[in-house]
C-alpha cells in the first residue's frame, strides 16, 4: 500500500489547530468542511471519561484527523432538586495526520477486493 503524502506541515497543522481554537464550535465544524470535499464526521460529541466530548472529522484529500474538544460545564442556580443546567463550551482543537487506516485507497475498506466468506 503506498504510503500517505502529507500535504501540511507540523507546523501548518499547528497553526490550523490555533486558528480553530479561537472560533466558536459551529464556526469550526462550518471551516473544517470547507477544506475538503470528501470530509467525513467520524465522531460527533462521544464522551472520553467524563471531562472531554470530541467531535472528529476525517479529511482523507488533505490527510488530516481534526478533533474538536468541549467540556461540558454546569451553570445557573440549582433547581428545587439540586440540579444545575449544563451546556458544552468549545475549549480547543487537535489536528493530526490521518492514519493509513481512514484513506479510502485502503483495501480493507473497497468492497471489491475484500473476499466473501
Amino acid at each position: 500500500m503506498p504510503a500517505v503524502m502529507t500535504v501540511m506541515t507540523t507546523d501548518q497543522m499547528t497553526k490550523l489547530a490555533q486558528k480553530l481554537a479561537t472560533m466558536r464550535f459551529a464556526r469550526a465544524k462550518g471551516h473544517i468542511r470547507s477544506l475538503d470535499r470528501g470530509t467525513n464526521l467520524e465522531l460527533f460529541r462521544v464522551a472520553v471519561g467524563s471531562e472531554e466530548w470530541l467531535t472528529r472529522y476525517a479529511l482523507p484529500a488533505k490527510g488530516l484527523l481534526i478533533t474538536l474538544v468541549e467540556r461540558k460545564e454546569a451553570f445557573g442556580a440549582a433547581s428545587e432538586m439540586g440540579y444545575r443546567k449544563t451546556r458544552f463550551k468549545y475549549v480547543e482543537a487537535r489536528v493530526e495526520e490521518l492514519p493509513t487506516t481512514h484513506m479510502h485507497n485502503n483495501e480493507g475498506n473497497d468492497k471489491h477486493k475484500v473476499k466473501g466468506r
